[in-house]
């Protein structure tokens, strides 16, 4: 990596002639030699962060790269990765896309570029996928689209996000696009405070005296899950995994309702969530003072390897 540095011009420093300086030059001499110490400190201190926001394995793979060794640079960045080095998936993005060292794949290098985002925030990467994303490639518009849910990278935008999951007709993510329509509906809906109290009847709980319980109980709830569920083909080939939370209502007469995603993990995994959860049978609604009523439940769908 090449780094530039201004030029520092000395001669200004050293005295004109053999007769004693002014006061005024002396003044001048003072003023220059701090500004002299200021530049130095703040180009040392630059040098040190470049440093320290890249990893080991980046800085050897940016190197190999700028020599032209292509497949020791993709080595090096596989290593990063494996290190923890977010910066390593942006550089493995753009050997994805240029063919540097691997075969030119538009769908591995969108995967990186969103890592990139979602791990380390970068708008840099964001960009990277839009471009992608306005030649057509559905997985970039997938993986902006959850950049946009989450706010990685860019300011978290729900009506952006959907509109870029509309595009990923392959991955049907119709689930998760319409729990974040209801989000958005809730939130406009929120703001009508006054007419809410005409809703009294219907408000949902948090906390009732019988909480509301799947046919069976707990154990029979995990089973109905885990039977149901299918892990994604995407999420499996890219090592995808995490936890995503949902958050439902549970209606007086057990039906399961409005679930939406209160945790995201993945697109893939929030959308097989929502599915499983939205087909369940009906439940044991919530009671409260001796009544039915409208419950909050909240269910954690955790995907591993």
């Amino acid at each position: 990596m090449h780094r530039c540095f201004p030029f520092l011009m000395f001669k200004d420093f050293a005295p004109r002639s053999l007769t004693a300086p002014s006061d005024d030059h002396q003044k001048s001499l003072v003023t220059k030699m701090k500004r002299f110490l200021l530049l130095t400190t703040l180009l040392l201190s630059s040098v040190i962060l470049m440093n320290a926001q890249t990893g080991k394995w980046t800085a050897k793979g940016d190197a190999a790269l700028l020599k032209g060794k292509y497949a020791k640079a993709v080595s090096a960045y596989q290593k990063g990765i494996k290190a923890d080095e977010v910066e390593a998936y942006f550089s493995l993005g753009n050997c994805y896309q240029e063919g540097y060292g691997v075969a030119p794949n538009m769908d591995e290098a969108a995967f990186c570029y969103y890592k990139a985002a979602y791990l380390g925030n970068m708008p840099e990467a964001v960009n990277r996928l839009k471009a992608l994303a306005e030649k057509g490639l559905e997985d970039a518009c997938m993986l902006l689209g959850h950049c946009y849910q989450v706010g990685a990278g860019v300011t978290q935008d729900l009506p952006t996000a959907i509109q870029y999951y509309r595009k990923c007709k392959t991955y049907k993510l119709t689930y998760l696009i319409e729990a974040l329509q209801r989000e958005l509906a809730e939130a406009a809906e929120a703001v009508k405070t006054a007419e809410k109290k005409e809703e009294a009847q219907d408000e949902v709980y948090s906390f009732v005296t019988e909480a509301p319980e799947f046919p069976g109980g707990m154990e029979a709830l995990l089973t109905t899950i885990a039977r149901n569920t299918i892990y994604p083909a995407y999420c499996r080939e890219h090592a995808v995994k995490g936890t995503v939370m949902i958050q439902f209502v549970v209606e007086k007469d057990g039906k399961v309702d409005n679930a939406t995603v209160s945790l995201s993990a993945f697109p893939l995994l929030d959308n097989e969530s929502l599915r499983v959860i939205m087909n369940q049978p009906q439940w044991k609604p919530g009671i409260l003072d001796g009544k039915p009523v409208r419950c909050f439940y909240k269910i954690p769908m955790r995907f591993s390897m």
